[in-house]
């Protein structure tokens, strides 16, 4: 567990909120801010548009963020889960991987060896 995971941990013990947690309740919470980023850029298509349209919404886009770890590390520790080791199995795993060019268009797909 890591030591924002320990203190959301603490935080829920101290007010009982543990009782209110449920792995489906914590995953529609994550849904619902990634959904509140979405609504920010949801009609634009333009990358430099799409980069300043957040960089414009800063603080919304910090806040939704740190929502969503909230309910990350809280589903994390419900199921016993390290954050920082499930991210860091992760990027051992991607860094084994080959990734090269799909297309003319620049998309990458990865190519396990």
């Amino acid at each position: 567990m890591n030591n924002f995971q320990k203190r959301l941990q603490k935080f829920s013990e101290d007010r009982e909120w543990k009782q209110f947690y449920n792995p489906k309740d914590l995953l529609l919470g994550i849904v619902e801010e990634i959904g509140e980023i979405r609504n920010l850029v949801k009609w634009e298509q333009n990358p430099e548009v799409l980069k300043k349209v957040l960089a414009d919404n800063f603080d919304e886009l910090e806040d939704n963020i740190g929502d969503i770890y909230w309910f990350l590390a809280i589903l994390a520790n419900e199921n016993s889960v390290n954050i920082d080791d499930a991210i860091g199995k992760v990027i051992e795993r991607n860094e084994k991987r080959t990734w090269e060019r799909w297309s003319a268009r620049g998309d990458v797909f990865p190519r396990v060896q």
